[in-house]
């Protein structure tokens, strides 16, 4: 198969990955082998290749937003032909405190996927089955696989919030995440406010809708 590599050993400016032939991921029990249908990129994949991120593996496959059809090692809940979604937590190791308390997001042990485990900027990937969620028809593949890591995050913070519908609410920052959430809270109703800095942020927030928009010091003119 085709990917994309990026080896940590390798100073080179501009090298951050190269173009290489694999042989096609073997699955081990509990995986699934997927056909890669998409792979966003997020900032974390630009910090491991760039060298922000301490490298874990010599050479890493990256990609962690990734879209992809079982092909290989199916399971009775992923027939082939399911299309799947794979997000940045790859796998826990299901026996630390966090795992038994249902937190398991904050595993002591856990893979990331494009960072310790081979990701989704290739043609084939294997993955843990029961960390490849299905994903229902409506949406194309590119427009699925963002929403697996920035609107992973955006989401779950609208539900720790607790927001609810028709409620003035305040984004910190509008990146990634935030410019997906807001169409969440469109849908709910809800009257957003939004702080950021960046020309580019403050001038994009308007054009998905906010109501308002200020620099990093300013105050909404609304408790949020």
């Amino acid at each position: 198969m085709r990917a994309a590599v990026f080896d940590s050993r390798s100073n080179a400016p501009g090298n951050w990955v190269s173009i290489e032939d694999l042989p096609q991921p073997e699955t081990k029990p509990g995986e699934v082998l997927l056909k890669v249908m998409a792979c966003g990129v997020c900032r974390t994949d630009l910090h491991i290749v760039e060298g922000d991120l301490p490298p874990i593996r010599p050479r890493i496959v990256p990609g962690h937003q990734i879209v992809g059809e079982v092909v290989d090692g199916a399971t009775p809940d992923l027939p082939v032909g399911t299309r799947v979604g794979v997000s940045w937590m790859g796998g826990v190791d299901s026996d630390c405190w966090f795992c038994r308390h249902d937190v398991e997001n904050l595993c002591d042990r856990p893979a990331f996927t494009g960072y310790s485990v081979n990701g989704g900027y290739a043609d084939y990937a294997s993955v843990r089955a029961d960390f490849a969620i299905p994903l229902p028809e409506g949406l194309d593949s590119t427009h699925v696989a963002p929403l697996l890591c920035a609107g992973i995050i955006g989401f779950r913070s609208l539900r720790v919030a607790g927001v609810q519908g028709g409620e003035r609410v305040g984004l910190y920052g509008f990146g990634s995440s935030a410019s997906l959430a807001i169409r969440i809270l469109q849908h709910w109703g809800c009257d957003v406010y939004v702080v950021t800095r960046g020309d580019s942020h403050r001038k994009a927030a308007p054009s998905f809708g906010a109501t308002w928009v200020g620099n990093e010091d300013a105050k909404p003119p609304h408790r949020a």
